[in-house]
This record gives C-alpha cells, sequence and structure tokens, in this order.
C-alpha cells in the first residue's frame, strides 16, 4: 500500500501503458479480440463489491461503528490494487478500441466497438470505486493522536 496512497497520473501511466501495448499488439496480428458480455458485467460487479466493502470504513471515518484497523487497511489495499487493476483493464481494451475507429462502418466492427467501449467503462468504473473507497479510508492525523494517551504534566 502506498502511504500517500494512489495518485491518478499513476492510473493513467497505466493504462495508457497498457493501451499502447495492445494496440500496437492487436497490429501485428490480424484478428481483433471479442470482448464477452459476461465480461463486462463482471466488471461492474467488481466495482460494485469494491463499493460494498469499503462501505463500513466509511460509516467508521464519519463517526459510525468501529473498524478493526486490518480490516481497514486491508480494504485500502483491495481499494488501490482494484484501482491498478482497473485500469490495466480498460488500457488493454482501449488500445483495440482505438485502433478498430476508422472501421465502424462495417457492421462486425460496430459490434466490436460497442464491447469494447462498454468494457473500458465498466473498467473505468472498478478504477473510480477503487479511487472512491482509497478516499473512504483516508484518516485525519488529528484522530490518530485521540487513540494516544497523553502522558502526565510534570
Amino acid at each position: 500500500m502506498l502511504r500517500e496512497g494512489l495518485r491518478i497520473s499513476t492510473v493513467a501511466i497505466v493504462m495508457l501503458a497498457c493501451a499502447l501495448v495492445t494496440a500496437f499488439g492487436t497490429a501485428m496480428i490480424a484478428e481483433m479480440p471479442r470482448v464477452p458480455w459476461i465480461a463486462i458485467g463482471l466488471l461492474v460487479l467488481m466495482a460494485v463489491i469494491v463499493l460494498a466493502i469499503g462501505w463500513p470504513v466509511r460509516r467508521h471515518t464519519h463517526g459510525g461503528k468501529r473498524v478493526e484497523s486490518l480490516r481497514a487497511a486491508r480494504v485500502l489495499g483491495l481499494a488501490q490494487a482494484s484501482a491498478l487493476t482497473g485500469a490495466g483493464v480498460a488500457g488493454v481494451y482501449l488500445g483495440p478500441l482505438l485502433r478498430l475507429l476508422p472501421d465502424l462502418g462495417w457492421a462486425d466492427s460496430s459490434e466490436r466497438a460497442l464491447r469494447l467501449g462498454l468494457a473500458v467503462l465498466a473498467a473505468l468504473a472498478v478504477v473510480v470505486a477503487g479511487l472512491v473507497v482509497q478516499a473512504w479510508c483516508r484518516v485525519n492525523e488529528d484522530d490518530d493522536e485521540d487513540d494516544v494517551p497523553k502522558a502526565p504534566a510534570t
């Protein structure tokens, strides 16, 4: 886990790198990847699950029920991993989509472009969910000082 949190620039670099690799990779082979509908559904489900797992931590940071610190750390790790995974998957689908844009007039290309576009949006939903949950895990510096007993003044 990163001490300062995962930055949007890091997520963008991962997505761009994956997009470039897959764009050049699909240029080397003649066939574009097909995206099954189930992949899009699973990405959306993953975003919902990340938000659901992070919700108790959000409640805790807003004065709700207490959450163990180990669980909160695990949620933070999941959030950061989800954001990076979503960025990678978005890049993997974005590369072929960009290569397919000039051929949108063909019937098969239009359906592939639609599925690739929906997959990119679903993967970006995972990125957003991860970054939102990461933000929920952020604790004010003042909160840490309240838990530490103060030494008696002499």
